[in-house]
């Protein structure tokens, strides 16, 4: 009788692991799906609600993908590419809004664009910075035509400053990079991002996280391990400035020190500014020092 309710109740627990495991499967699957393809954000506002004239544009990257933007030109021949986060758009008013009418009023040709499978681009998933950087690089050919890229700097916030870091690391055009709140290791980030779910789901997601990432990488045909910066750090010969929050809960500081460290061996034109904010938040909470900041690298190093 014993060795009978034995049977019955290992046979429970195993039904019960598996049915766990099939829960843990399914929900990995499911999540890699809506994180390579996040919700579009889009919005009404234009750099006219702002008091600049602009042009609609589109380029067209080498894999076929349209990305619409738009350029403002200014009184200048200093050119600065804006670059949105995951699951954000050139419409973004918690940092694209703020630095388009920063630059702009500053003088700057500026440059934004929504990238691949965010706001009014094309796209099928995004690739989370992988084939952004490419992307990236055909804008500067698409301002390279028009004159545009001679006195060339970038700026990008959350995934758009890691995809800064990158391009700033492969593109001898891009004459100074500001990387504001910047992954710096695609799978840490992702961690945080997930442990932002609480309860059950929160639980679930956490244990799946490691089938998550596979998933993800297969699915969109990607390399995680490309998606860390210190492996570019000793590429970046450019003035950089890095921009991190002490409240940040998907970047810690302490990686965005170690990567300020690593392209300091190589570069001393690189700053770090160390902010009380949240991720990508310094812009709303210290306008007028990031204002002096930015406007002053980009000034210093694009003249």
């Amino acid at each position: 009788m014993l060795i009978f309710v034995i049977e019955e109740l290992l046979l429970f627990l195993a039904a019960v692991v598996l049915a766990v495991l099939v829960v843990i499967v399914s929900l990995a699957f499911i999540a890699s799906g809506k994180m390579l393809k996040p919700p579009r954000r889009t919005g009404s506002w234009t750099p006219r609600d702002l008091g600049f004239d602009y042009e609609r544009a589109e380029v067209r990257t080498h894999d076929g993908v349209i990305l619409r933007g738009w350029l403002v030109k200014g009184k200048t021949d200093r050119t600065v590419v804006a670059v949105h986060g995951y699951t954000s758009s050139k419409w973004d008013e918690g940092y694209m809004k703020q630095i388009l009418e920063i630059l702009a009023r500053n003088g700057f040709n500026v440059a934004v664009f929504d990238m691949r499978a965010h706001g009014e681009s094309s796209g099928d998933y995004t690739t989370l910075g992988y084939r952004e950087c490419e992307d990236v690089m055909r804008i500067i050919d698409w301002l390279e035509e028009r004159g545009l890229a001679s006195k060339l700097g970038i700026i990008g916030y959350s995934m758009g400053g890691a995809i800064t870091l990158m391009v700033s690391s492969m593109d001898p055009r891009v004459k100074a990079a500001v990387a504001d709140s910047p992954y710096v290791d695609i799978r840490s980030s992702g961690r945080r991002w997930v442990g932002r779910v609480k309860g059950l789901m929160g639980l679930l997601l956490r244990a799946s996280y490691p089938l998550i990432v596979r998933f993800t990488a297969a699915r969109a045909r990607i390399k995680p391990e490309r998606l860390v910066m210190y492996e570019y750090a000793s590429k970046i010969k450019i003035p950089l400035l890095l921009i991190a929050g002490e409240k940040d809960d998907l970047v810690a500081l302490d990686e965005v020190k170690r990567l300020y460290e690593e392209v300091r061996r190589v570069n001393e034109r690189a700053e770090l500014w160390v902010t009380p904010s949240r991720h990508v938040a310094s812009i709303l909470d210290s306008p007028r020092e990031y204002e002096e900041r930015v406007v002053g690298f980009f000034s210093r190093w694009l003249a």
